[in-house]
């Protein structure tokens, strides 16, 4: 075309194309466009990255891509890896616009169209998650100078603000209620193991991760003192034998026989999602999860007067109490309202400053 160097028409389709001489060696690229300005745009654009690239990868597939992002992904945590491998597989299974399609050819509008299908289904912090990976997938085309850009840097809406949680802390009642209700169940073969499993978790005060590992080795009850391993930090943290639970502990401990090996598992199951949930649903109370379970335990030790940075240090925090103050204790359940009175009631009894004293 004349006055625009490196910039061609087909004659016969109308199309664009561009091309440029880079290293002794001729570079064309369809500027996918019969629009004039367009073309001279988007030449423009191809030109400015024409050194950010490098020609020995820039016809690297999405596939390809994909299988890189997974590889050098390895190092994080299990849990981490199989939702970077899930939300990968379906951005790349969910692409309409041919098969196996270049990485230079995804553009930020093809980014938005998936996320828009999981907008309305996923809360903010889930699609936070979503578009966080897809981030870092195209950071990772960018530093291989597979792209010269990120089609994910003019997404529109690359994050979203957390929504406040709900949290749902059941009383002691409930939590009792809820426990029953798992073992008196007789469809299940395994109510009694689920019951136990439950019961466990609101006793300890602590996650099912940490509750599945948990072995005979790692509880002392002449120390009073269960050791718990953290898979979020991989970091271990102690745990008193608090006596509300020893009986537990000590049942369990009965149960399991006379000959016990430092590495047997305490508790027979993993997770116990479905018995509570359903233990949930014939009392009529709200859907309480493990957690919040976990977080019970938490109520009672606050309610009891224990110091905070105890309490965090039995949860295996390493921030001295902070999260109790900032998280758990802004909703503990049902009874807000009667532990509240208690508190006022305190201030009935306190001492009255002695005017004389100012004097």
């Amino acid at each position: 075309m004349p006055n625009v160097p490196g910039l061609y028409r087909n004659t016969r389709t109308g199309m664009y194309y561009g091309c440029k001489k880079v290293d002794g060696r001729r570079k064309e690229r369809s500027l996918a466009t019969a629009d004039r300005k367009i073309a001279e745009r988007r030449l423009k654009e191809w030109i400015a990255n024409l050194g950010k690239v490098d020609s020995a990868v820039e016809k690297t597939t999405l596939k390809q891509l994909c299988v890189r992002f997974i590889a050098v992904s390895q190092g994080k945590a299990d849990s981490t890896l199989c939702i970077i491998k899930a939300i990968v597989k379906e951005f790349e299974n969910w692409w309409p616009y041919g098969p196996n399609p270049e990485v230079r050819n995804i553009r930020p509008s093809h980014v938005e169209e998936w996320l828009a299908l999981h907008e309305r289904r996923l809360k903010n912090t889930s699609y936070n998650r979503y578009a966080g990976i897809l981030k870092q997938l195209f950071e990772l085309a960018v530093n291989d100078r597979i792209i010269a850009e990120s089609p994910f840097d003019r997404v529109r809406t690359r994050w979203k603000k957390p929504q406040t949680p709900v949290r749902r802390v059941p009383t002691l009642e409930q939590f009792q209620a809820i426990v029953d209700e798992v073992r008196s169940e007789k469809r299940s073969s395994h109510a009694r193991e689920s019951a136990d499993f439950l019961e466990f978790l609101g006793l300890a005060g602590v996650g099912q991760a940490e509750a599945s590992s948990l072995t005979w080795g790692d509880v002392d009850f002449t120390r009073n003192s269960m050791s718990f391993r953290r898979h979020k930090t991989d970091t271990r943290f102690p745990v008193p034998i608090y006596p509300h639970l020893r009986p537990l502990l000590e049942r369990l401990r009965q149960e399991a026989g006379p000959k016990i090996e430092p590495a047997q598992l305490v508790l027979k199951i993993k997770d116990g999602k479905k018995a509570l949930a359903n233990a949930c649903a014939r009392l009529g109370l709200p859907h309480f999860s493990q957690r919040n379970l976990r977080q019970c335990l938490i109520m009672r030790l606050w309610k009891s007067g224990i110091d905070k940075k105890l309490i965090a240090k039995w949860q295996g925090h390493q921030d001295g109490g902070q999260l109790i103050l900032d998280t758990y204790t802004e909703i503990f359940g049902a009874d807000d309202a009667a532990y509240e009175m208690q508190q006022l009631a305190k201030l009935e009894v306190a001492p009255s400053p002695d005017p004389a004293a100012k004097n």
